[in-house]
């Protein structure tokens, strides 16, 4: 058999394989481990998402926060570095990012409370 032949008999099998693990059942966990996840990792989880939301819409004293970011591109547009200021404006988008995913997190999190956590 050549390469080609087998490098498709390969990619063939791992196609079938793929096709099979998709349709095996959801995996369950324990109820102590719901219980563990709903009094301890939900709790952190909530606080993480909080605070870094909290931080990304802070003041512009608050370092890394998006008004201190725009402050600081401003300053460096005023200094004639406008490498920095774009550098600065990119984050600016990529914290715009991170709230859509922080706020998607709060969201799966809130769910996943809902379902398996009861009113905590």
């Amino acid at each position: 058999m050549n390469i080609s032949r087998i490098g498709g008999l390969v990619a063939g099998m791992l196609l079938l394989g793929a096709g099979t693990a998709s349709a095996q059942e959801p995996i369950t966990i324990s109820p102590e481990k719901v219980e563990k996840i709903c009094s301890q990792r939900v709790p952190r989880v909530e606080t993480k998402v909080k605070a870094l939301t909290d931080k990304i819409n802070g003041t512009a004293e608050t370092l890394g926060s998006k008004k201190w970011i725009e402050q600081r591109s401003a300053d460096a547009r005023k200094n004639g570095n406008t490498a920095r200021a774009d550098v600065l404006d990119a984050k600016l988008k990529l914290r715009d990012a991170q709230l859509v995913k922080l706020a998607k997190a709060g969201e799966r999190i809130a769910k996943f409370k809902t379902e398996h956590c009861g009113s905590k």
